[in-house]
């Protein structure tokens, strides 16, 4: 109905994204604006069943499959008492008992299981109930674990060498998992962590006083064992140090192989479904007990795989009406008149503010706009990767949705305007991060 290159291409990725800021469930906002692009190419249905089934196989269905299956070894986990284990390591064997030091390792516990588990949401849910007494006994509010949880965890994220982050980083730019650190996720990291660190310490007193926790956040880590013999919590801790073990050796041996390898993207459910298996035998749980645990985690993540497999056909039918050829076509005399800084100084801006959804869907959207212009006027991967890092990564910080409230939910904090003004501050001093990392390397 339209005829390629057009930027009418652009309308179903519009109405994706007003649809979003408009609150509606992601997977309604990328149906309806599957279903206008199928409409302006002239498919039928036939067509769109087509291009969901090519959905399924997609890199992007790969990776909604491994975030589902992430949350499942976190469940086994968190059943198991691994995570548990390893938070109670960092925060009492290391004697947490000032604001300064429960902050930093808050802020090491959340990156922690965020890059190990590979979901942000699950490792902070896990890390909060063990974590909350520790903190609130050494001086810290609701308001700065929750600025934690969201500054610190999401760094653990795209530093993981086998996070969904990480994976579609590596899959998308053909760089190693070496090359993203030094050239992307370590500047980024090292930025986000200052902001956090030094705005929580900023806010720490004033936030003490209109919000602390309660005496009945005061409670001893170890509950759950009320009612059991010293017999009987001997042998659940023994059991929970033994999965503990077997998750920490399995998990850290093949991302160590994997890297040595170059295993990439591929390897990475490989590592997610071996580690959740040794992890709930040596947790003593049962194959039956290890499976239902396993898609309990998964469960509350299978809107968010149905999300990603449908990402190919809306991709597909903005490319087939020439969408993206044509907006990269208005942008050439841009380029030849404010040069490659100004590009990619504006493509992070976009996708900063304009793109909402998942990290992974922003980076694959922000590629496929965009590659073929940076390509074509010679910007190097190694720049061409802190774009996609910082302009999927901090729209869930300039805007208060998804993770920025889910933070606070499990921070048990109530504090929306701190979370607000941290995540501006922490924008902003990302985006001048490119700007100096472009200005250096272009």
């Amino acid at each position: 109905m339209f005829q390629a290159p057009t930027l009418w291409g652009l309308v179903p990725l519009i109405i994706f994204v007003v649809l979003a800021f408009r609150n509606r469930h992601p997977v309604v906002a990328i149906s309806i604006a599957i279903i206008v692009g199928a409409i302006m190419s002239g498919d039928n249905l036939v067509g769109v069943g087509s291009s969901i089934r090519n959905g399924l196989s997609s890199f992007l269905g790969y990776i909604g499959l491994i975030i589902m299956a992430g949350a499942g070894l976190g469940k086994i986990a968190e059943k198991t008492g691994a995570a548990k284990n390893l938070v109670r390591f960092i925060m009492v064997k290391i004697k947490i008992n000032t604001p300064t030091k429960a902050i930093i390792g808050t802020m090491v516990c959340s990156a922690l299981l965020s890059g190990l588990l590979g979901t942000l949401a699950g490792a902070n849910a896990v890390l909060a109930p063990v974590i909350i007494p520790i903190v609130a006994a050494a001086g810290l509010s609701p308001s700065v674990v929750a600025i934690i949880f969201q500054g610190a965890g999401t760094t653990g994220l795209f530093l993981g060498p086998f996070t969904p982050p990480m994976v579609t980083l590596m899959e998308l730019t053909g760089l190693s998992y070496q090359q993203i650190l030094i050239f992307a996720s370590i500047p980024l990291a090292v930025v986000v962590w200052t902001v956090t660190f030094f705005y929580t310490k900023k806010v720490l007193a004033k936030t003490l006083k209109e919000n602390a926790y309660t005496a009945e956040d005061l409670i001893d880590i170890d509950k759950g064992d009320e009612g059991l013999t010293e017999k009987e919590i001997e042998k659940k801790r023994k059991i929970s140090t033994q999965a503990t073990w077997a998750f920490l050796v399995t998990l850290l041996g093949l991302i160590v192989y994997g890297v040595l390898t170059e295993g990439g993207s591929t390897f990475a459910i490989v590592i997610i479904l071996v580690t959740s298996i040794t992890t709930g035998i040596a947790g003593r749980l049962s194959l039956n007990e290890l499976v239902e645990t396993f898609f309990e985690g998964a469960k509350p993540l299978v809107w968010l795989f149905f999300q990603f497999v449908l990402f190919t056909p809306f991709i597909y039918y903005i490319e087939k009406l020439g969408g993206f050829e044509a907006l990269a076509n208005l942008l050439m005399p841009l380029v030849d008149s404010g040069g490659n800084k100004a590009l990619l100084n504006m493509i992070t801006i976009l996708g900063v503010a304009g793109i909402p959804g998942s990290s992974v869907a922003q980076m694959t959207i922000l590629n496929e706009m965009f590659l073929g212009v940076v390509s074509g006027v010679g910007i190097p991967m190694t720049v061409w990767l802190m774009v996609l890092l910082v302009g999927s990564q901090m729209t869930e910080y300039l805007y208060p949705v998804g993770d920025t409230l889910g933070a606070m939910g499990i921070a048990r904090s109530k504090d929306l305007k701190n979370m607000i003004i941290f995540g501006i501050v922490a924008t902003v001093a990302a985006l001048l991060l490119v700007f100096v990392f472009t200005l250096i390397m272009v």
